[in-house]
């Protein structure tokens, strides 16, 4: 039997990489995203934006589905309570006192895509840590 590939911290970093991009993509404070172009009066390329917004929902649903077969509702919210709590306790040292709201939304967006890069690369870090491999059972 082969041995499964070794998983490292440069795949997870090039998860986290592909979430992040994926979320600040679809939308971000910038006004650099698919949601500012599709919602620009001035660029009549519907046929695009629809093509693009279709691969966006499916790379979207792709890490969602990845993530909860991977972790669960249960691992999802654990996930962001944990980052939550980091929140929290950066708040409560100063350290985020005093940004604006926009810096918010970028925060939040940037732990929305760190909960899927976790999602997506889970069953990754669960064989490293235990030495337990995750299957799916395929009955045809």
């Amino acid at each position: 039997m082969a041995s499964p590939p070794l998983f490292s911290y440069p795949n997870l970093v090039i998860r986290w990489a592909a979430a992040l991009f994926l979320v600040f993509a679809t939308y971000n404070p910038s006004g650099n995203s698919y949601y500012h172009w599709l919602v620009d009066p001035d660029d009549g390329r519907w046929s695009l934006k629809a093509l693009v917004g279709l691969t966006l929902a499916i790379a979207h649903l792709t890490f969602v589905f990845a993530t909860l077969r991977a972790i669960g509702v249960t691992g999802m919210l654990t996930t962001a309570a944990l980052f939550a709590t980091v929140v929290w306790a950066l708040m409560d040292h100063g350290y985020l006192l005093s940004i604006g709201f926009w810096t918010w939304v970028t925060i939040i967006l940037g732990l929305v895509g760190s909960l899927l890069a976790v999602g997506v690369s889970w069953s990754h870090i669960r064989a490293r840590l235990a030495g337990q491999i995750d299957s799916n059972d395929v009955t045809l």
